[in-house]
């Protein structure tokens, strides 16, 4: 997988009721997508709806011409204080052709546009926290 990891910790989203809806009862993510969603359309990026996954929720991105995958998931601590509180990931995937795979070239880095994007998006609210990228 081409693909960075943005986690950070906030009670921002929901991750204590499971929707009736859920694949499984650990598909967390649609709120965080939706709004994810939201605050990148106004910069020109195109995304599609999200979606659900057996793990969380995915939505389609291009970006100048590149086309990217975000899967969101989260965990609850577990806290009875806050149900809702936990770590949270998005996973940034940079796609590539077949050719650019055995060529080496179009991985992703930590200067990706959209991965800074998403990063400055969180990093902005104040109810999102302990944000940091990661090479999994």
């Amino acid at each position: 997988m081409n693909a960075l990891h943005v986690v950070f910790r906030t009670s921002r989203f929901k991750l204590s009721n499971v929707g009736v809806h859920f694949i499984n009862p650990c598909c967390f993510g649609e709120d965080l997508a939706a709004w994810l969603r939201d605050k990148l359309r106004p910069k020109g990026i195109d995304l599609r709806e999200p979606y659900q996954e057996d793990w969380g929720w995915g939505l389609p991105v291009k970006n100048g011409g590149q086309s990217y995958y975000l899967g969101v998931g989260g965990n609850a601590d577990g806290s009875s204080d806050n149900r809702d509180e936990g770590e949270w990931r998005v996973i940034v995937e940079k796609k590539r052709s077949i050719g650019r795979r055995f060529s080496g070239q179009g991985k992703i880095t930590g200067d990706d546009e959209l991965l800074l994007s998403v990063k400055e998006i969180l990093m902005a609210d104040p109810s999102i926290r302990d944000v940091r990228v990661e090479d999994v």
